[in-house]
């Protein structure tokens, strides 16, 4: 279990990110697994980005933004396209690599060794997002988008071929090679003469787009976004500093490494599970909601600006990255903008964060002294920006959607995505053990993800007023409407050439939902 890290081996959207300005997602639907396996051997050699070429990648962005700096020019944006792909466990099924029928598997005793031996570990990566879900009573059916519901009982995404790139005509002509390599018709290797086949290996039933915004790094709410994500032991080459939360056990991140626990099979080593999930913003009803609001918080109406402090206080982050916690008057210190350096001490008081601010909701630091529900974020937004009218009507026009495809990875969906959504942004009563000092009411639900549904109990926030307890609370209204997502999982670079696309493990019969 001792780690050594084979960037070849790694798909490079999970370490250490695929460069992007644009992102396209092709769901895509599995049609022939033969054929399909066959195309996918040699698609990995000539298309897949790994671990290894994403750095060198982002080395060559460095190295283009020093020369540039040099001679007093802007950096010339580099074309640097990439992909990677991943698996539902219903693509797992349709190439014979995953069961649904564990019951009959395990009365044929050749099977039951497989399935032992096999079978992809992980109650709700079988399960997919929407049964996970809807199932759970997080998610409203009807606010999910018809491409993440089963249609007649079957779940409609096998897998997603991720493709990234920084300018928009590379990113096209990467899909189009894309989605030729596995469309084409049989000897049509020419890419100048490719003819489509009209009963491909594989659909494309549907595909998302995503881009970054003018405001590069910032999401449309206008938070610093990917800021405070996990170091990684035997990967990441930066060491945690001063009250820096410290790098966590690779198994965390990676199947079949130190900290994972699910005693996966040997072929999903080096491999990560993936949550996509479509979060649309509404931004004009939030920043009416701020400006009405803003002089009803404690200590944020004496501020210089209320509602950027009443923001600051639901993100625990001001909008440039600035930590509350390290600054909770102001955010004009540049050396705190994206800092990482604190820990939420004294765990007992929130008069500088409060204890249910997102990004305290989603790390706890010092109220835990350790990271055991860990994921790394990859997502990127979608959507074009507000528009005057919109502004004018503080409202958002349905029309003109906008939000974040957010995208994690983990070694385990109930301990990472799962766990952090259902059991900590949702729960009023984390971090756990603040009664003594927000009230009865408990710190409050994750102002920006925590999902409450028409029949629970009203959303609302603890905020810091001077009193011990503090008794300021204050009624929160809805900005992100989850529309629905799916659950994956991103194999090695290995798995992909051998054993994904190697004889199937069961019968379609005994494979299949």
């Amino acid at each position: 279990m001792s780690w050594v890290a084979r960037k070849a081996n790694i798909q490079g959207d999970v370490w250490p990110g695929l460069p992007k300005r644009f992102q396209t997602f092709l769901f895509f639907k599995i049609r022939k697994p033969d054929e399909f396996k066959t195309r996918l051997r040699s698609f990995v050699d000539e298309h897949i980005t790994t671990a290894q070429e994403a750095c060198d990648m982002k080395n060559q962005i460095l190295e283009a933004k020093t020369q540039a700096q040099k001679h007093g020019v802007p950096a010339k944006i580099l074309p640097l396209p990439g992909v990677n792909i991943a698996f539902a466990s219903t693509g797992l099924a349709a190439l014979g690599k995953f069961t649904f029928n564990e019951a009959a598997v395990k009365k044929d005793r050749n099977l039951s060794k497989i399935f032992k031996k096999n079978q992809l570990r992980g109650g709700l990566f079988g399960k997919g997002m929407y049964d996970d879900l809807v199932g759970e009573g997080w998610d409203e059916p009807k606010e999910l988008r018809s491409q993440f519901k089963p249609s007649a009982g079957k779940r409609l995404i096998d897998g997603v071929l991720m493709v990234t790139a920084s300018r928009a005509e590379d990113l096209r002509y990467k899909v189009l090679r894309v989605k030729e390599h596995f469309q084409k018709e049989p000897g049509s290797d020419d890419p100048d003469t490719v003819r489509l086949s009209n009963d491909p290996c594989l659909d494309f039933p549907f595909t998302n787009h995503g881009k970054t915004r003018p405001e590069k790094g910032k999401e449309h709410f206008g938070f610093e976004d990917g800021i405070s994500q996990p170091l990684i032991e035997g990967l990441d080459e930066v060491a945690p500093k001063g009250k820096e939360p410290k790098a966590v056990k690779p198994g965390l991140i990676f199947a079949r490494h130190e900290g994972d626990d699910m005693n996966q099979p040997e072929w999903a080593e080096d491999g990560s599970f993936l949550v996509i999930r479509d979060l649309q913003q509404l931004v004009p009803e939030f920043e009416k909601w701020l400006e009405d609001n803003k002089h009803n918080a404690p200590f944020a109406a004496d501020s210089d600006d209320p509602k950027e402090k009443l923001a600051a206080y639901l993100m625990g982050r001001w909008r440039n990255g600035t930590p509350v916690d390290e600054n909770p008057h102001h955010d004009k210190d540049p050396n705190l903008f994206r800092s990482n350096n604190f820990d939420f001490h004294p765990v007992d008081k929130h008069e500088r964060c409060p204890f249910a601010a997102h990004i305290r909701k989603m790390r706890p630091r010092g109220d835990l002294n350790h990271d055991h529900a860990v994921i790394i974020r990859r997502g990127i937004s979608y959507g074009d920006e507000v528009t005057p009218e919109e502004k004018t009507a503080q409202k958002s026009d349905d029309a003109k959607e906008r939000g974040l495809m957010f995208v994690c990875y983990q070694s385990d969906i109930r301990n990472g995505f799962n766990f952090l959504t259902t059991r900590w942004a949702s729960n009023h009563h984390f971090p756990d053990r603040k009664a003594n000092f927000v009230g009865e009411h408990g710190p409050g639900i994750d102002a920006i993800v925590g999902q409450r549904l028409a029949h629970h109990p009203e959303r609302s926030i603890g905020l810091p007023d001077g009193k011990h307890p503090t008794e300021a609370r204050i009624g929160l209204d809805r900005w992100v409407i989850p529309r629905g997502g799916e659950y994956f999982f991103t194999p090695s670079i290995k798995a992909l050439k051998e054993y994904l696309t190697g004889p199937p493990d069961y019968p379609p019969e005994l494979a299949g939902p």
